[in-house]
């Protein structure tokens, strides 16, 4: 499976985050993205991709009123990997481009927690 790289923003695209960090903003500009604007569009998305997920993302908090959260997407990422539903591939990384500064902090923290339980020898 080649690569793929997924943002997830419920209302801009990938070269609007221009806060984002210089290496972080180029592949913005340079990669092919699959734009997400909620919940159920992600999990289509990993499930037309042979339920894998993507090798990149890019997190929103915020998603809309009355919309799960992208902490509430990085959550249902981590229990479909735990449960061997998805796979998150070994060379996954993301990004939390949400203004939303303890939103972000929180999807930061599970992703890395989970990626760093993940790799640790048994």
């Amino acid at each position: 499976m080649t690569n793929w790289f997924l943002f997830l923003d419920d209302e801009r695209n990938p070269t609007d985050a221009v806060w984002a960090p210089s290496h972080i903003y180029e592949k913005y500009k340079n990669d092919d993205w699959h734009i997400c604007r909620d919940k159920m569009s992600v999990i289509q998305a990993i499930f037309s991709h042979d339920k894998i997920a993507p090798n990149f993302m890019s997190f929103d908090h915020d998603l809309g009123e009355n919309e799960s959260t992208g902490y509430d997407v990085a959550k249902w990422i981590v229990e479909m990997d735990m449960n061997g539903v998805i796979q998150l591939p070994s060379d996954f990384t993301f990004y939390v481009h949400s203004k939303n500064p303890i939103g972000a902090k929180n999807i930061e923290v599970y992703l890395n927690n989970y990626i760093n339980f993940k790799n640790e020898p048994n």
